[in-house]
């Protein structure tokens, strides 16, 4: 039986290009598929090929890339949506959207179109990295290829021609030079690293469309193109693999120098951070990859309605769109452009009736509602909207925004159950929970979302200021307030990240071992920064930079931050690579306003990221891992908040300890000499979550039952039931993985 074929096809034939119905040609057509980013949007414009009645909004010099692929490519048939799918016409859209799946599946080859400044062959970087490894096997202990034992005079020449090729490594050549280590080895490495992180980075692997389509497609071939050439770079399976090489040859060079060293120089320490941030980033690739691989096997393997039953895969699908933010031209494609891997999900009058238009909230909230109806588990996201429905409460909202729209929207999705046979149509879940927690959640602190474009600021006043300290029986001083902005430059940046996650430690987790805490937050903050000098970033930088200072490892009971204040304006950070650091996320700052006084404003993902970062917390270790079958399980608390509550407040409930222990603390700082340790007169709060704003918990809630439902690597959601009779709702996320409870997991009904 041959196989459904599109309703257009675009033909090339002795230079002409054409578009036609290739199901009046007797249904025996063999077509080729395309996958490529559309470029620049234009205004709509008549492109000249015959068949084509409508205006076409594709960028023209990318329709030249399409012809120009299928004439090096020798394809006669091929389908590409810029042509073969009148844009203009919403109801054709929604056929098609709905036949991804099948025009993927059933077509000969995919070809994927990539914009490249430079085209590279891919296979001469895996000769390249495989010279590396060759290379290192002989170096064993020797720093110098002209000291190594057993390599041979071409193997010398080759790393001398690299030595003296264009220098790629981060490290200037004179600095390399004066360490001894082989310039060719490096630079050989740094190259093939570049070639491959580059490709990675591309725009096509950071588009919405082209992830379902690069999935979906089989015979997988990548194109390079630009306006001087267009080029077969290989196969899609061999750059995949890449990612793993890449990381393979990073730990084995790290090895080789710490092996070829006793003693280190700063020089030697500064290569050795380049290969360190290099491992980070290659870890995360490879993770890229195994999940997108996992999901090409999950869906071979299924078939069309493999997500029916494979709720492992669905959720892998979500991690591995969300762990790199994509973006698309129209909001709500971050939707749509699922489709055709979840196919049949919708009909194609299901499409046009709940998916189109632009409707962020309507069209989030029917994605979820039909893949929980059609697989009978109810999926939603880790979040904490302060916004709620009345109709399948647990799915969460999705801020209708007004910038950038990224694939975070499903970041930490996850499935809280089966639903319940009899209350299906209204959401309703069987699940397993913990319930009957001990105490009862009071506010302690308030966290505002809000728009700002000052770069990398960090503001905190302590609630102290202002007020006077006791400094002897009869003797005061007033404690000082720096409100003025100072402006951190270069080789300070690391000192002052420190001080300032210090600070946070302070107030986020009290009690806390004060130097793992600060690890933990920066090491998965990641931040970036210009240096003037490669001493001024070593590789412990964390610990290194305040050593020998007040900071390097402070007692809390003499740090006295509520006595404190700062405003730093740290302007040489260029980035982060904490996936919380985004461009949905990057214009959005925080202040923390604690009940004792104390305020706190920093961006979006420095301020999540100390909220996971608390002793207990089970986000925030990493930031992805792979499951036993490599599929992604995400564990950094981006879905936490919907980025799009701006101007919003959330809060943050303990139920256990003292919620009024940061104010006796506080009045402690200022009652007791400095010279003496302040010891806290409450316990610290603990069994914490965050909360919506409009949630409160007051004497006439005392039949309130709270419990959490445990959703693996995607944190705990918090569960209130205001009757015993009741159903649980869920109304926030909870910060510490443990909380202490009276009845344990068992089965339990939520609504």
């Amino acid at each position: 039986m041959a196989p459904d074929l599109p309703s257009r096809l675009l033909g090339h034939s002795d230079g002409n290009f054409f578009v036609f119905d290739p199901r009046s040609h007797g249904g025996h057509v063999e077509f080729d598929i395309i996958s490529y980013t559309w470029g620049d949007p234009v205004d709509p414009y008549k492109c000249g090929i015959n068949g084509i009645s409508w205006e076409v909004t594709i960028n023209p010099e990318r329709l030249d890339d399409i012809k120009r692929l299928m004439v090096s490519a020798g394809v006669q048939y091929l389908w590409a949506d810029c042509v073969c799918i009148n844009q203009t016409d919403t109801e054709e859209k929604s056929v098609e959207i709905s036949k991804m799946y099948e025009y993927y599946k059933n077509a000969r080859k995919c070809h994927i179109l990539v914009g490249m400044a430079e085209v590279w062959n891919p296979q001469e970087i895996v000769n390249n990295l495989k010279f590396l490894d060759h290379v290192l096997s002989y170096m064993r202990g020797a720093a110098l290829s002209s000291d190594a034992v057993g390599l041979t005079a071409n193997l010398a020449n080759r790393l001398s021609e690299w030595a003296n090729k264009d220098w790629n490594f981060p490290v200037g050549k004179d600095t390399v030079r004066s360490t001894g280590i082989d310039m060719g080895v490096l630079n050989c490495y740094s190259t093939s690293i570049k070639h491959v992180r580059s490709l990675f980075k591309n725009s096509y692997f950071s588009r919405m469309w082209t992830f379902q389509e690069m999935i979906l497609g089989k015979n997988v071939t990548m194109w390079g193109v630009n306006h001087k050439s267009i080029s077969r770079i290989g196969e899609l399976h061999v750059w995949m693999d890449l990612a793993t090489d890449s990381k393979d040859k990073a730990y084995k060079l790290q090895e080789w120098i710490e092996d070829s060293r006793v003693l280190k120089s700063g020089p030697v320490s500064a290569i050795l951070r380049i290969i360190e941030q290099d491992k980070l980033n290659l870890n995360f690739l490879q993770t890229q990859v195994e999940g997108i691989n996992g999901a090409r096997t999950d869906i071979i393997n299924g078939g069309p309605n493999w997500w029916r039953e494979n709720f492992k895969g669905i959720s892998n699908i979500f991690s591995a769109v969300s762990i790199t933010p994509r973006k698309c031209g129209v909001k709500a494609d971050i939707f749509r452009g699922l489709l055709g891997i979840f196919s049949g999900l919708f009909t194609p009058e299901e499409i046009k009736s709940k998916m189109s238009g632009n409707d962020i909230d309507t069209i989030s909230f029917n994605f979820f509602k039909q893949l929980s109806t059609k697989t009978g588990y109810a999926w939603t996201k880790l979040a904490l909207s302060s916004r709620e429905r009345e109709e399948w409460g647990w799915i969460p909202v999705v801020e209708n925004y007004n910038s950038v729209m990224t694939t975070d929207c499903f970041a930490g999705v996850v499935n809280l159950g089966r639903l319940r046979p009899k209350g299906r149509e209204k959401g309703e879940i069987i699940s397993m929970a913990t319930t009957g927690i001990e105490g009862v959640p009071l506010e302690y602190m308030n966290i505002v979302l809000s728009r700002q474009n000052t770069g990398f600021q960090f503001i905190f006043k302590g609630c102290n200021c202002g007020k006077k300290q006791n400094t002897g029986v009869f003797s005061s001083e007033l404690i000082p307030t720096h409100n003025q902005p100072r402006n951190v430059v270069k080789d300070e940046t690391g000192r002052i990240l420190v001080q300032c996650a210090t600070i946070l430690g302070s107030i986020m987790d009290p009690g806390c071992n004060i130097v793992q805490y600060r690890r933990k937050l920066l090491g998965e903050l990641q931040p970036r920064w210009t240096v003037s000098d490669p001493s001024a970033k070593p590789i412990d930088w964390i610990n290194r930079c305040v050593s020998g200072t007040p900071w390097e490892n402070p007692n809390l009971q003499y740090l006295r931050a509520h006595n404190m204040s700062m405003n730093y304006q740290m302007i040489d950070i260029t980035d982060c690579d904490s996936r919380l650091a985004n461009e949905s996320t990057e214009s959005i700052s925080c202040e923390v306003r604690v009940n004792c006084g104390c305020t706190i404003t920093a961006p979006f993902a420095f301020l999540f990221e100390a909220i996971t970062a608390v002793k207990g917390s089970f986000l925030g270790d990493t930031t992805a891992t792979l499951d036993e079958d490599n599929r992604i399980v995400l564990k950094d608390g981006l879905g936490l908040v919907q980025v799009g509550d701006v101007n919003r407040t959330f809060k943050m409930v303990a139920f256990g300890g003292g919620i009024n222990a940061h104010k006796f603390y506080a009045s402690s700082c200022r009652s007791t000499k400095p010279d003496k340790p302040v010891v806290p007169k409450l316990p610290w709060p603990k069994g914490r979550a965050l909360v919506r704003e409009e949630f409160t918990h007051d004497a006439t809630d005392m039949l309130r039952d709270y419990g959490y439902f445990e959703s693996g690597g995607s944190g705990n959601l918090l569960l209130c039931r205001k009757q015993p009779l009741d159903m649980y709702k869920i109304i926030g996320v909870c910060i510490d993985e443990f909380i202490p409870n009276k009845k344990g997991k068992h089965t339990v009904n939520i609504r």
